[in-house]
């Protein structure tokens, strides 16, 4: 009788980066993460100041969360948080106010 060992899935973490400097780069932000010993798998920076970054496993990106939230970068103070995914907003996630009437008026 012969097993067969598994392989477990890979995981991956995604953490968002915000308040980035218009001329942050890839290669910019993945030499501040490699000078903080901070090992990433892939980098997306977005023009609106803000890039998305992937680790291996759910420690390296709380390390990189610990090491890099309000880290000061060319200047400014940066974001590092765990992504999380949009969510579409419907119209029941934003309350309806209706006009009521007051007195001889409408508020």
């Amino acid at each position: 009788m012969s097993t067969t060992g598994k392989i477990p899935p890979i995981t991956m973490s995604k953490l968002y980066v915000g308040n980035l400097p218009e001329e942050t780069s890839e290669y910019s932000l993945r030499q501040l993460f490699v000078e903080q010993n901070l090992s990433c798998t892939n980098i997306l920076i977005k023009r609106a100041g803000y890039a998305f970054v992937d680790f291996t496993d759910q420690s390296s990106a709380d390390r990189a969360i610990d090491k890099l939230n309000g880290f000061s970068f060319n200047g400014v103070s940066l974001v590092v948080e765990p992504s999380v995914a949009g969510k579409k907003k419907s119209v029941t996630d934003f309350p309806i106010t209706l006009p009521m009437q007051v007195g001889n008026g409408w508020m």
